[in-house]
């Protein structure tokens, strides 16, 4: 079981972090291939629950087609796609008390990663 404060000392343990704020924090992966991928994590509460949201944007809107996206995330094995103001995303969300570090780690690279794996395939470039 994790708590917020949980979550915060180990992202600041284990990474390098963009933005480290009460309840949004943020990092960059960087990948072998030269490609990088930031991830946001923010806290928040939903149902009487603590939750953590994991989400990495891929692609502007303007250069996507909405029905190939609709189609992509009827297959993805974990994370959605959504439109999150101009840009498309990835993010999952958990309750943050059921979620141990394992698993953690797992949403953590996994969203960044298919957030990445998107944006060179949809977005060709970059930009996320």
């Amino acid at each position: 079981m994790a708590s917020w404060d949980d979550v915060r000392e180990h992202m600041r343990r284990s990474y390098k972090l963009h933005h480290d704020e009460p309840e949004v924090l943020s990092m960059v992966w960087s990948y072998e291939d030269g490609r990088h991928q930031k991830i946001v994590l923010r806290t928040y509460e939903a149902f009487g629950r603590r939750m953590v949201e994991f989400k990495s944007a891929f692609a502007r809107a303007e250069g996507v087609d909405p029905i190939e996206l609709l189609r992509k995330n009827a297959e993805l094995p974990l994370a959605t796609i959504a439109l999150h103001g101009d840009v498309y995303v990835a993010v999952y969300n958990a309750v943050l008390d059921h979620l141990d570090m394992d698993d953690f780690e797992l949403y953590l690279s996994r969203v960044a990663g298919l957030a990445d794996t998107l944006e060179a395939e949809l977005a060709q470039g970059d930009e996320f």
